[in-house]
């Protein structure tokens, strides 16, 4: 739990504080990801949800 209590201006005073804040941090849980991913596919989501979540998609890119 000391990793998340670290200080934002703490983790944000170098790179390498950032990388070493970064690498400390819990790996995902690729099964749960997948398992998550598939239930949102199954989901209606309304047309104006979907439009934003691309547009939000591709800014991310």
């Amino acid at each position: 739990m000391s990793v998340v209590t670290s200080s934002l201006a703490d983790v944000a005073s170098s790179e390498a504080a950032l990388r070493a804040f970064l690498h400390g941090l819990p790996g995902v849980d690729r099964v749960g990801a997948d398992q998550r991913a598939a239930m949102l596919g199954t989901r209606s989501i309304k047309t104006t949800a979907k439009a934003r979540a691309i547009d939000l998609a591709i800014s991310m890119v």
